[in-house]
């Protein structure tokens, strides 16, 4: 068995949150499929989009489900045809060879278009982190103030109860998300107090 290995040049992986944008469809499709000069208001010069940058690799798209409906529409063209257009272009393809991941924090049914979730061949659903054994709560939790205790290079202590009561709590948006972010805030209100005493 011969493996190759890659340079990121030679297989890219890109990341991109679609919630970055969705207040702008027209400059989020920009900055997935890259437009043309003119294309719209403020677009003086031609831009590569992201769906360039990844050929030969994967793009990771987070937030999907934040995608307008054309822009879902362009994603499947790519997905079946290997082709998209900039935006402004109106006859020309860009070729491309990317592997398309999308993740989102909702129903996929009740947000994506059917005819782009009919292309999606693999669909993994995880459970909420409310869901999840106690034992891997608990293991995402220490892993989150682990990765504080670097970032502080400081150790940190968790009294139990504080444990328990990020264990059980039922996070309603952001999930695991929102857990990584009530613990950072944890981590920067006690590293605060710690500074004062």
């Amino acid at each position: 068995l011969y493996i190759h290995k890659k340079t990121p040049d030679q297989f890219p992986f890109i990341t991109f949150n679609c919630a970055d944008y969705f207040n702008n469809p027209q400059l989020l499709l920009s900055q997935l499929f890259g437009h043309t000069k003119n294309a719209f208001t403020g677009a003086g010069q031609e831009k590569e989009g992201l769906v360039a940058k990844a050929n030969g690799g994967i793009l990771f798209l987070d937030e999907i489900h934040r995608l307008p409906p054309d822009g879902q529409e362009m994603l499947f063209y790519l997905m079946d045809k290997g082709e998209y257009s900039r935006l402004g272009e109106s006859s020309a393809r860009q070729k491309t060879d990317i592997l398309l991941i999308g993740a989102t924090t909702e129903t996929p049914d009740d947000k994506l278009l059917a005819t782009f979730i009919r292309r999606i061949p693999v669909t993994i659903s995880l459970p909420p982190f409310s869901q999840k054994p106690i034992a891997e709560r608990i293991e995402i939790i220490e892993h989150f103030f682990h990765g504080e205790a670097l970032n502080l290079n400081h150790q940190i202590e968790l009294p139990p109860e504080t444990l328990k009561a990020l264990a059980i709590y039922d996070f309603q948006k952001g999930n695991i998300g929102q857990l990584r972010s009530e613990i950072k805030l944890l981590c920067a209100k006690a590293f605060l107090q710690f500074l004062q005493d």
